[in-house]
């Protein structure tokens, strides 16, 4: 091992967590460009591995704003006719719409899981969250027009409730535009939304509903709710953790052969078409479009379709549920996954992967990344484990999902997937060792050493100038691995700029 890799090791790696390659932040919260981005395309030192290797646009709360110190499961966007980036998070069992752009945020109904339609007409909220376990939907536009003037409007009424036997405590939703229909009375709109089971009735379901408005003031002047359907066989149980894509056509699930909490050979993160729905008979059919190869979950679909974005779990094989921060045994990264689709739309693969976030830190991590509208992605990040002493602290981050170079040579061929774990392999042999206090015995249960389903994406932090770094140090040590190194090479040469 690298003399070098020892030090950084033993006396950097343990300020990456908290040190940004992104320049320098602004008093508005966003990150200037500077020269650890700009060095970072060339540096051949592959040890040091910095928290993100992009610029952020924004960093929040920004100096001055009130902290965040705790952040109840995800966050989602809000889509609104204006540029700033708005989002919906809950901290301390209280939903809030927060403008990331302006960093200010008021509160809005209801305990958790605020999620918008992506029209942004309508904020949902599940029915394990409200005082009377129904499924709420709550017109944004006072909202928007609250977090402008700064007040809070948690007492705000529901625009429309929905009462179903079936529907009560599910929690944990997704939401979707399946059509819409301007009609001599109004426009018809007819949402898609994704929910878990709830105690008593294991398994996601679907409801589709039918919004009516007026063709002068466009008042909401009927809602008709289908019947719940169990949506795609393929998936499961509630740890698969599914998300319904921006249109209602696709989603995006982890997929394992068994149930309880633990890693399955085979199982990774898989994108099926919805082929029919049918809530006569409580049911939809699906079929696999796109095996993404990674053990992930929390998926989000672009809204024009075109990404799909996931968080990595290390150490804990899934993280499905996040509240108040990780455990000290996992890492979670950020990660993206360019679509492919064909003349009619339908996706038929991927054509590039990008890692954003890596932490070398056990509890410290980025994770439920989502999409905004205009193409941007933000993603949180806590600073210290959930069981830690510290004191606990959030950041919602925007970054340009473009802003690193595309793996073209991704995780769907059993090939490809190899060379990324022998990679993997090189570098923690090289960059992870038991003298420098991460165990390899059996009781362990923190983050390093890797699994061999982990190491992959680990490679993948790697800028091509460290993985060829890399493979020259491997091949010129001691006890050098029976490889194919020239096909190693073909791999990191074939990452885009």
């Amino acid at each position: 091992m690298p003399s070098y890799c020892r030090t950084l090791i033993a006396v950097i790696l343990p300020l990456l967590a908290t040190a940004s390659c992104g320049g320098d932040t602004t008093e508005a919260g966003a990150r200037e460009p500077g020269l650890p981005v700009a060095m970072l395309a060339t540096s051949t030192d592959y040890c040091e591995i910095p928290e993100m290797a992009l610029d952020v646009l924004a960093d929040r709360p920004g100096p001055g704003a009130p902290p965040v110190d705790d952040v109840n499961w995800f966050a989602r966007p809000v889509a609104h006719p204006g540029d700033d980036w708005i989002v919906a998070f809950a901290t301390h069992d209280q939903n809030y719409i927060y403008n990331l752009t302006t960093d200010e945020r008021v509160a809005i109904p209801d305990r958790s899981d605020a999620v918008a339609t992506p029209d942004g007409r309508y904020m949902t909220v599940p029915s394990y969250y409200t005082s009377d376990s129904n499924t709420r939907f709550y017109s944004v536009a006072p909202m928007l027009a609250a977090l402008a003037e700064g007040r809070d409007v948690a007492d705000m009424e529901p625009a429309f409730i929905h009462d179903h036997p079936a529907m009560h405590r599910v929690y944990y939703q997704s939401t979707a535009v399946v059509g819409e229909v301007d009609t001599d009375s109004g426009l018809e709109t007819t949402y898609r939304l994704m929910f878990s089971g709830t105690a008593d009735d294991s398994g996601f379901r679907i409801v589709d509903y039918l919004f009516r408005h007026s063709a002068d003031r466009g008042e909401l002047l009927d809602v008709q709710a289908s019947a719940p359907m169990s949506i795609c066989p393929e998936v499961h149980n509630d740890l698969n953790t599914p998300f319904i894509s921006k249109d209602g056509r696709y989603v995006a699930a982890y997929t394992s052969d068994i149930a309880g909490n633990a890693y399955a050979d085979g199982a990774s993160l898989k994108v099926y078409e919805i082929t029919s729905a049918d809530p006569s008979a409580g049911a939809t059919s699906c079929r696999e479009v796109l095996d993404l190869g990674f053990v992930a979950g929390k998926a989000d679909f672009s809204f024009d379709g075109s990404m799909l974005t996931f968080h990595l779990s290390q150490g804990q094989y899934l993280t499905p549920f996040v509240n108040g921060g990780l455990p000290v045994s996992t890492i979670t990264d950020i990660m993206v996954a360019r679509l492919d689709r064909d003349p009619d739309g339908r996706i038929i693969g991927s054509s590039g992967l990008q890692r954003l976030t890596t932490s070398l830190t056990a509890g410290v991590g980025s994770y439920f990344p989502a999409f905004l509208p205009d193409g941007t992605l933000f993603y949180l990040s806590n600073t210290a484990p959930r069981e830690s002493e510290a004191e606990k602290t959030f950041r919602f981050r925007v970054v340009d999902p473009n802003s690193r170079g595309w793996r073209t040579r991704g995780m769907t061929g059993e090939a490809d997937a190899e060379l990324w774990r022998s990679l993997g392999e090189l570098w923690q042999n090289a960059c992870i060792s038991p003298s420098l206090g991460h165990s390899t015995t059996p009781e362990d249960d923190g983050p390093f050493p890797l699994d061999q389903h982990e190491l992959p994406s680990q490679a993948m932090s790697l800028t091509p100038a460290q993985c060829g770094a890399l493979v020259d140090d491997a091949q010129t040590g001691e006890g050098v691995p029976d490889l194919d190194w020239a096909a190693l090479e073909a791999l990191w040469r074939a990452i885009e700029p």
